[in-house]
């Protein structure tokens, strides 16, 4: 499954460097998708998990604030079951996504992290709970970790080959802001020619828990069922997908 190549836009070939040497999580969402019915995926990016579930027989629509990553989605999952739309998923109601009501709805890895603070999170919540199906099921995934403050990170780059180009990436930094970690990266290009290009990203995610995320889906509307705990790997933190519904007599 080839998740991008040398015509994806950049952010697309840096998300498939990044985030899509990743499948701890995989058949976590395979079990929670596995009621009849279509499934949201928030964030889809270049769909890492969408086409994963297409793959395994789920009808998968896509939403991702970036137009070029839902844009590439679609054009490299052609004839799959897979559909992407560009939108924020704080305004999931606004989007026209083909179908008003999904039998599960899916926030896999960072997303809740970044999507902009409580106040967007909020509006995020009510949206699924919107979307969301009558006995459907929300699942959001998230990191709960405390590093050290400020302390310089000493890993393996990521690493991918796209047509004859290497593309390398590490975390060379992480910078607490209190509610908050900035995550600061070095990004290496090296051409055939064996010319290399660097330049820095960073990426600023909210802290989050479990308890604190029940809280927000309670004041939304959902009520959480249970915490699907993603192991660590040796190249990533561990996480918890924390499942929810429908309070009662909701939806």
């Amino acid at each position: 499954m080839i998740l991008a190549d040398r015509h994806s836009p950049e952010v697309a070939i840096w998300q498939l460097v990044e985030s899509c040497g990743y499948s701890a999580d995989l058949a976590c969402w395979v079990d929670l998708t596995a009621a009849a019915g279509p499934v949201l995926d928030l964030g889809c990016g270049i769909g890492r998990v969408a086409r994963h579930l297409a793959a395994q027989g789920r009808e998968v629509t896509g939403v991702d604030l970036d137009p070029l990553l839902a844009g590439d989605l679609n054009r490299l999952a052609e004839g799959e079951t897979v559909s992407a739309f560009a939108g924020s998923v704080t305004a999931l109601g606004e989007l026209d996504l083909g179908r008003e009501r999904f039998v599960s709805v899916i926030a896999p890895q960072q997303l809740l992290h970044i999507v902009g603070g409580e106040e967007a999170r909020r509006q995020m919540l009510l949206g699924v709970k919107e979307r969301l199906a009558p006995g459907g099921t929300a699942a959001f995934a998230i990191s709960e970790w405390i590093p050290e403050v400020s302390r310089r990170v000493d890993v393996l780059p990521d690493m991918r080959e796209i047509e004859g180009w290497v593309y390398a990436s590490r975390p060379v930094a992480v910078e607490d802001r209190g509610d908050s970690l900035e995550v600061i990266r070095l990004r290496q290009i090296v051409a055939p020619d064996g010319s290399l290009e660097e330049s820095g990203d960073s990426i600023v995610l909210d802290r989050m828990d479990r308890f604190s995320l029940a809280d927000e889906l309670a004041r939304a509307g959902l009520h959480v069922t249970e915490n699907v705990e993603v192991p660590q790997t040796d190249r990533h933190i561990a996480s918890v997908i924390v499942v929810a519904g429908h309070d009662a007599g909701g939806g």
